[in-house]
């Protein structure tokens, strides 16, 4: 492929608020835009993460759409300042370029000088990310005895993270800083403590909450893991937790004012260890598809939700069903149940299924896009096996040429040496670069795969879901299904499967099993 058809996807990330005000977001942007232009590669877009960091690829919108327009091949390079751009944990950075390498994406550092289109690259590669590990790990390591220390004094070391309190930091001097409590946020505590202490559960007092309109320290709804952190919190009676060196939990007084009464704080504890006793009957059913299914309003994984009935001859039934696990954690101020029946849910995506693998055009779009994407990586690396072939006809050419001159007399002795050593030299680059595109071509099949490998392959995967016990079924499923996308009306018979790696992501459309029967 040359220069003109060449697109590359430029990323930029500053990972704190005086970063993104500054000067840095642009540098970087400039520095990569510097480079395209005389590489003469057109740019697809530029990817900004501002004021996020890079020890994980969570939250990163930017990196994600980056990553999701690398598997739709809208571009042929990847373009950052430095790898700890894209992230500094090293598995994340050896996961990404793992992605861009399936499709053909190169990834250019233009600090470190690194192509990972080549071995010593990818090794580069390696080195410089274990080095930037390393050094994070160290560096969590020092703040992490610099914490320990602290919280043996009783000193805050929970900054702005704990409802109640504020962390105030001395522009000049760091002793001098110091925590405060804030008025409307203790409030909203104590009541927590107390509508817990007067029988409240977590889901009652969450939804209490959230219609109120109250947020977490973050600014995000309550749930009951939240409210459950802030009941067992020991800071509200002035106390501060901490891990010792032995893994052990220890808890001292700190510098700083309760919130909650002891009192409170002891009924409170007391009551939650009644209540967590176990459940006298647990719902042993199975739910295969808790996590695939979509809710239509948020988006978020639904759950399992059971409810028990009783019928008018005392008969005692349950009945079950996926809801949206948002509002079971937050409440209805967070959104809506969405129940969806298990037994036609799991019914519909079982036929749905069964089908899909046995369809005949499934076979023929897997065949189709497996061979497509095997040919797209390996055309480029046929294409440059070519132009080194050529050119090493050409240097062959060159050095019979340079013994011609000799023995007639154009040029001498040192001269010839001279060229034949050069034309050596440029010949054994060639070689190596032609191992090098060998070895990497070596893991793609050299023959187009033939439909019958994949109808066999369907076939078992059929066989195995049909006799499978509802735990495997449910391993199953994740194997195959990436997402069901439920639509609005909640009708379960108008969702989108869409499909995992296994089966290249393809989308599987719903089908109409008595029209399909009667075809």
């Amino acid at each position: 492929m040359n220069h003109e058809q060449q697109l590359a996807a430029l990323y930029i990330r500053v990972s704190t608020e005086e970063q993104v005000e500054g000067f840095s977001l642009e540098a970087q942007r400039a520095a990569l835009l510097d480079y395209c232009r005389k590489a003469r590669v057109d740019v697809h877009k530029v990817y900004v993460d501002a004021g996020r960091s890079g020890k994980s690829i969570d939250g990163r919108t930017a990196l994600r759409e980056l990553l999701e327009d690398a598997r739709s091949g809208r571009f042929q390079q990847v373009v950052c300042l430095r790898l700890n751009r894209l992230s500094r944990n090293l598995v994340d950075l050896l996961h990404i370029v793992e992605l861009l390498d399936m499709h053909s994406i190169a990834l250019r550092s233009l600090t470190e000088e690194l192509q990972t289109d080549t071995p010593m690259g990818k090794f580069a590669l390696q080195m410089a990310g274990s080095v930037a590990e390393h050094e994070r790990r160290q560096i969590a390591q020092n703040v992490r005895h610099s914490m320990q220390r602290r919280s043996k004094l009783g000193r805050w070391n929970s900054g702005n993270q704990v409802l109640g309190y504020r962390w105030i930091t001395h522009p000049d001097d760091p002793r001098l800083s110091h925590v405060e409590i804030v008025p409307e946020e203790a409030e909203r505590v104590v009541s927590i403590f107390e509508m817990y202490s007067s029988g409240l559960g977590l889901k009652a007092i969450v939804n209490r909450l959230n219609v109120k309109g109250h947020r977490t320290k973050r600014g995000k709804a309550f749930h009951s893991t939240s409210v459950r952190s802030i009941l067992a919190n020991v800071n509200y009676i002035g106390k501060i937790s901490y891990t010792d060196e032995n893994g052990n939990r220890e808890i001292v007084d700190g510098e700083h004012e309760s919130i909650v009464s002891t009192e409170l704080w002891e009924q409170v504890q007391r009551q939650i260890v009644e209540r967590s006793h176990q459940p006298t009957k647990r719902v042993t059913r199975s739910f295969p598809l808790a996590g695939l299914l979509k809710c239509p309003t948020c988006g978020s994984s639904m759950t399992l939700c059971h409810v028990p009935r009783k019928r008018k001859s005392g008969k005692h039934t349950e009945s079950f069903y996926y809801i949206c696990c948002r509002y079971n954690s937050g409440g209805s101020a967070v959104c809506l149940p969405n129940h969806i029946r298990a037994e036609e849910a799991e019914a519909w995506v079982e036929s749905q299924v069964r089908h899909f693998i046995s369809h005949p055009s499934v076979i023929e779009r897997l065949v189709a896009e497996i061979n497509c994407r095997r040919d797209k990586k390996l055309m480029p690396i046929r294409q440059r096996l070519l132009q080194i072939d050529t050119l090493l006809a050409s240097l062959k050419g060159r050095s019979l040429r340079c013994y011609e001159l000799f023995e007639d007399s154009h040029i001498n002795a040192s001269e010839l040496r001279k060229r034949l050593d050069e034309i050596r030299s440029e010949s054994a680059l060639l070689e190596e670069e032609r191992e090098q595109l060998n070895r990497s071509g070596a893991g793609q099949p050299v023959h187009s795969i033939p439909a019958p490998s994949i109808r066999q392959s369907l076939n078992n995967f059929r066989s195995l879901l049909r006799n499978a016990s509802p735990e495997k079924q449910k391993e199953l499923y994740r194997s195959l299904i990436d997402k069901i996308v439920v639509p609005h009306d909640r009708d379960i018979t108008k969702s989108s499967i869409q499909g995992t790696a296994a089966l290249l992501n393809l989308e599987i459309p719903p089908i109409n099993i008595g029209r399909d029967k009667q075809a």
